[in-house]
């Protein structure tokens, strides 16, 4: 009994140095991820001319799959990043990422989106399109929602930012095989004018705040709509989608088995079957948990450059902007906090009876979808600001 009890202690022993050993790395990892990810931000590309493309490429996920997926990218160097306190990195915006690059532009302005097709030859056109707003299609071919994009061709789609707030974009050719393949991505409207309280009072105060912890104004604006309580502090945009792993290997298999077909010939098309519908894969912003905590612009995720990984300090503001990209209805609860819906699809909603008061309903879960119900929504979470 005795030298059984002498083993147990040594074994214990080695255990508690083996830890000892092993805490300080512990630890250093979790200040380096905490340190690296404390960026509150809705990361993109700025206008209000775009030149985007669409590719293929693999995306990785936490159990080691790499997956083959279809995203926009840009094409060429884009007019800038914002916000400008985001360190982007030396590669600048990838040729192809999921979601999309997310595209910046203020109220009011004219905003020209040109799209090359760089999809393998069978999957055929593509497009885009732009919910919410008037949009004008020129180039390309006629498509069955709008103008697309043959293989190795581009079409242009030009409309004014007429309204603040969050949209989508997303693919308007095959949409239940293009959509889930990641051809989807988010446009945030900027407002014209910026109310004065925004800037004062309380917003100067957490401004200060942040400086103390060694944090910049990772802000694209002090408000989210030309209304004096959208004020916030900090922002965050979250894209959730899903993914069937099944239908990209579909389709990778048929990609490869019509490598080198002509466009428009006999046989050079894709068929994929994408029902039953089986995701395995849930995402924020193109990324599986834990993926997604990693800081914005990952060395690693070359093709999945935003994270959803919020950070805030008690008393701020914070605006989420959210957008349902997949098929499925997602449910997102806000731990700790209810929510103020602001607005809904670039709509703010106010009071039918006093134009000064927000009406958007207080909630506990928040659900995004899409086509069905409103695929992309703001909310904010913290102190009333008047």
């Amino acid at each position: 009994m005795s030298a059984r009890r002498e083993a147990m202690r040594e074994t214990n022993m080695k255990k508690a140095i083996s830890m000892s050993k092993l805490l300080p790395v512990v630890m250093l990892a979790l200040a380096m991820l905490f340190t690296a990810t404390a960026q509150a931000a809705a990361p993109g590309i700025t206008g209000p001319t775009f030149r985007l493309t669409a590719q293929a490429a693999y995306i990785t996920q936490p159990d080691g799959q790499s997956i083959y997926s279809w995203g926009y990218g840009c094409n060429g160097a884009p007019g800038g990043y914002a916000p400008a306190a985001i360190t982007v990195p030396s590669t600048g915006c990838p040729t192809m990422q999921i979601p999309g690059p997310t595209l910046i532009v203020t109220q009011g302005q004219a905003v020209s989106v040109t799209l090359t097709n760089g999809l393998p030859t069978s999957a055929g056109n593509t497009s885009i399109l732009f919910p919410g707003f008037a949009v004008t299609a020129t180039g390309g071919v006629a498509g069955l929602i709008t103008r697309e994009a043959a293989p190795g061709s581009t079409v242009t789609y030009t409309f004014t930012a007429s309204s603040p707030g969050t949209h989508s974009y997303y693919s308007g050719t095959q949409g239940d095989l293009q959509v889930e393949m990641g051809l989807y991505g988010a446009i945030i409207v900027i407002p014209s004018t910026i109310p004065t309280n925004c800037t004062t009072g309380l917003a100067a105060s957490n401004r200060t705040a942040e400086t103390h912890w060694g944090e910049s104004d990772f802000r694209l604006a002090a408000a989210a709509y030309n209304h004096a309580k959208t004020c916030y502090d900090r922002e965050y945009l979250f894209q959730f989608s899903e993914m069937d792993p099944t239908i990209h290997t579909q389709a990778l298999a048929q990609v490869k088995a019509t490598a080198g077909c002509a466009a428009g010939a006999v046989g050079c098309s894709l068929n994929v079957v994408t029902e039953p519908y089986h995701p395995a894969y849930f995402m924020i912003n193109g990324r599986s948990m834990p993926d997604d905590m990693d800081p914005n612009y990952a060395f690693q995720y070359p093709h999945q450059p935003y994270n959803g990984n919020p950070h805030m300090h008690p008393g701020e503001q914070v605006l989420i902007r959210v957008i349902g990209q997949g098929r499925w209805q997602h449910p997102f609860h806000e731990h700790g906090n209810h929510v103020r819906i602001l607005g809904r699809d670039g709509n703010l909603i106010l009071s039918q009876t006093d134009p000064n008061s927000l009406a958007g309903p207080l909630q506990f879960t928040t659900t995004t979808r899409r086509p069905l119900g409103w695929p992309s929504m703001e909310f904010s979470t913290g102190p009333a600001r008047g």
